[in-house]
């Protein structure tokens, strides 16, 4: 189960990171890169920090005590029209400017996760720091979408959960290093989910179950973009999330309803590692350092089934970027 992680961000990474020629871009100096690249990949930090959120539960109802459950999570964060593209102006530039451009002009460009079909992509010009022009080039879009169909951002995760004391349950994502020569990864995860009804008299006697959640996630990945050429460059993607909220569940024989509202943070750090040499002979060494941070309210509902002893569940999140969930798994009292 580990593996599943550490293959959707690789699949993340690689098909999407793959596109950028980031000496082409850094023709225009890392000051001009930095400008650019906070505006094109930001669907991909900001899709995965609210996806990764997503599973930390399937029912407000917590185990007894020493029960247990384990479940293998799925999330993809749907990218909304608005992230699919950006706006270049070129007055934040110095060295990068749209073809034809007076300094003054702006266009809206797609981002990583934008539309092949963009029509009318202006053409970008990439000078040296004397105002030579040395090269031009459109932009990529798709992101995923012709990977996997659809244009989401993927994530993954493996949570245990444990009953304790006073109606408390113990949830856990945590997966050691994993490293191959393509990647390295390693997540951690704790969330505590308690029983409400218990503390309110009136509440105790409503039909369905009532708990509150508070969750946080560390995830480290590395993805190395080039190993046979150049092995010191690398994608490095360290992101931390957030999550309250306020639970409720209905049983009905093998189908439990479920739901929640509350708000989901994340902050997310991308670092394009290694050295990256411009066809005027300049050498950058880990050029890019990029912070990205976001917070939503967020409400979802959905299902569960328990067939033969296993946990399928879905749900669907309305957020920022709204998230299809999906686990299986199995639990104990």
């Amino acid at each position: 189960m580990k593996k599943i992680t550490t293959i959707v961000f690789v699949l993340c990474s690689m098909v999407s990171f793959a596109q950028i020629d980031l000496e082409s871009i850094l023709e225009g100096g890392v000051g001009d890169a930095q400008t650019f690249l906070r505006g094109y990949i930001q669907p991909a930090p900001t899709g995965f920090g609210y996806g990764v959120n997503g599973g930390w539960y399937t029912t407000a109802k917590t185990h007894k005590f020493l029960g247990f459950d384990i479940a293998v999570i799925a999330n993809a964060s749907m990218v909304p029209s608005s992230s699919e593209t950006f706006t270049f102006n070129e007055a934040d530039y110095t060295n990068i400017q749209l073809d034809g451009g007076t300094g003054t002009s702006s266009a809206e460009l797609p981002t990583l996760f934008g539309s092949q079909k963009l029509a009318d992509r202006p053409l970008l010009e990439f000078s040296d720091s004397d105002g030579n022009s040395i090269s031009s080039s459109t932009l990529p879009g798709a992101g995923l979408e012709q990977a996997i169909g659809f244009n989401a951002v993927p994530s993954a995760m493996v949570q245990i959960g444990l009953g304790l004391w006073k109606n408390t349950d113990l949830k856990v994502r945590f997966i050691p290093k994993q490293s191959a020569p393509e990647y390295e990864f390693s997540a951690f995860g704790i969330g505590i989910q308690h029983d409400l009804k218990q503390w309110i008299p009136f509440v105790k006697r409503l039909p369905f179950d009532v708990s509150a959640l508070v969750a946080w996630n560390d995830v480290k990945s590395k993805a190395f973009l080039d190993v046979e050429n150049e092995p010191n460059q690398a994608l490095e993607f360290n992101t931390k999330t957030f999550l309250f909220q306020i639970l409720a569940s209905k049983k009905l024989s093998i189908l439990t309803l479920y739901g929640g509202i509350g708000t989901s943070s994340f902050n997310s750090d991308v670092n394009v590692l290694g050295t990256y040499t411009t066809s005027q002979d300049v050498d950058y060494i880990d050029p890019i350092s990029l912070n990205y941070t976001g917070s939503s309210l967020r409400a979802n509902a959905g299902f569960s089934l328990k067939v033969i002893g296993i946990n399928l569940s879905a749900d669907y999140t309305v957020q920022e970027f709204n998230t299809v969930s999906v686990t299986a798994g199995f639990s104990f009292r």
